[in-house]
């Protein structure tokens, strides 16, 4: 994934019949959505699409979204299932110790330090997300993103550090 462009939304099913779409952001922030004027949708099957925003609104309890060349239901939902991607300039800005999610991928996993992988990718997970990481060997592990499990990621270095070795005998 381009680490310029960050995940900022999940784009759900089509809203009434003028083309808007449900939009259910990452951050829970709406926002910076609402100042949007283009961004890249990721199709279901991995097509990426510059869009431009022609409205947003609020409407009840979700945040809709209609997008120029896509304002009828029917064209709207085709983009329907996808992800909205963002320039990180436009995103919500971070907090003091908050990261993107986005920033986890690639970094260099430590072990008594050696490198034993690299994060391939993050999942949802019940309590925290988990880090997908693939070994040295090819084979995949993955470890809850949260301490006792691991450090903090440690972006000057590009790597984070599995706290627990006994995550590792499976």
């Amino acid at each position: 994934m381009d680490k310029k462009l960050l995940v900022t939304a999940a784009i759900g099913k089509t809203h009434g019949f003028g083309g808007f779409l449900r939009i259910h952001p990452m951050s829970g922030e709406t926002g910076h959505l609402e100042k949007l004027k283009e961004c890249v949708v990721e199709k279901r099957d991995g097509k990426q699409v510059a869009v431009s925003v022609l409205e947003t609104r609020k409407h009840a309890d979700c945040f809709l979204m209609k997008f120029a060349s896509y304002d009828t239901k029917e064209k709207a939902a085709v983009l329907s299932g996808g992800r909205m991607l963002i320039e990180r300039s436009q995103a919500p800005k971070l907090k003091k110790g908050e990261y993107y999610i986005a920033d986890l991928y690639s970094l260099s996993v430590l072990c008594d330090g050696d490198i034993i992988g690299t994060v391939e990718a993050v999942c949802d997970g019940a309590q925290a997300d988990y880090l997908m990481i693939r070994k040295n060997d090819g084979r995949t592990i993955l470890i809850p993103n949260m301490q006792p499990f691991v450090s903090k990621p440690d972006f000057e270095n590009n790597s984070i550090t599995i706290l627990m070795k006994e995550l590792l005998e499976s």
